[in-house]
C-alpha cells in the first residue's frame, strides 16, 4: 500500500504543534503530559492527524493497483466494463484490469505480451508459427501453408490447464471460449496475424 503520506501519531502531532509556540515558562506546560495546556494541544493536533490520514488515503486510492473506495470511478474513467473486461470478477482482479487498460494496452513487442499477461496473472511463452509448418515439421504440426505460419503466432500458457469443458480437438488447438488474455490479444494483435492458444498440458 501505498505510504508516501502516512499519518503521524497524535502524540508527535502534539509534539510538534507545541514546537511552533514560543520557549518560555508561559508555555512550559505545552509539552508535559495530562496538563491542561496539553491536552488542548492534543485536541487541536487530532484534527492534524485526521487531515493526514485522509491525505494518506487519498493517495492510496489513486492509485489504481491498489485501489478499494475508487474503483468504480477508475472504471468508468478506463471504459469498464468493455469487450474483454469487466467489474463483476474480484476486487484484486478490477485492479489489475485498470492497470493494464490505463498502461499496458500498446503493445508492440513479444516483451509486452508477456508482461501484460503477467499482469493478468498468467505466465506465457511465445512461439513462432514457421517453426511448425516447414519441413522438416516439427511436432506438433500446424496445417496451413508456410507464408500462413508466418503470421501465426504460438500463445502458450505455462501456469493453465486447458479448460475442462473444452473437448479433444485436433490441430491446432483452437480453444472457444477465451480467458481474459486472450481477448486483449485478439483485439490487440495486428489483423494479419493469427493466434492459436496451447495450455501447458499441450503439446
Amino acid at each position: 500500500m501505498n505510504q508516501n503520506f502516512t499519518e503521524n501519531s497524535l502524540e508527535i502531532n502534539t509534539y510538534l504543534l507545541g514546537s511552533y509556540l514560543p520557549q518560555g515558562k508561559m508555555y512550559d506546560a505545552k509539552n508535559i503530559k495530562d496538563t491542561n495546556f496539553n491536552k488542548l494541544l492534543a485536541a487541536f493536533a487530532q484534527e492534524y492527524t485526521r487531515i493526514q490520514a485522509k491525505i494518506n488515503e487519498l493517495s492510496t486510492e489513486y492509485d489504481m493497483s491498489v485501489t478499494q473506495e475508487l474503483i468504480a470511478e477508475w472504471e468508468h474513467a478506463l471504459g469498464i466494463p468493455d469487450q474483454c473486461f469487466t467489474n463483476t470478477v474480484s476486487l484484486e482482479e478490477r485492479q489489475k484490469q485498470c492497470v493494464v487498460k490505463f498502461a499496458q494496452m500498446n503493445i508492440q513487442t513479444e516483451a509486452d505480451f508477456i508482461q501484460l499477461a503477467a499482469t493478468l496473472g498468467y505466465d506465457i511463452e511465445i512461439l513462432h508459427g514457421i517453426k511448425y509448418a516447414v519441413f522438416p515439421m516439427t511436432f506438433p504440426i500446424l496445417l496451413g501453408s508456410a507464408k500462413a505460419a508466418r503470421f501465426t503466432m504460438i500463445i502458450k500458457f505455462l501456469n493453465a490447464d486447458k479448460p475442462q469443458n473444452i473437448f479433444p480437438m485436433t490441430f491446432p488447438f483452437i480453444f472457444q471460449k477465451q480467458n481474459t488474455v486472450q481477448c486483449v490479444f485478439e483485439f490487440l494483435k495486428p489483423a494479419n496475424v493469427r493466434i492459436i492458444y496451447w495450455y501447458r498440458d499441450y503439446p
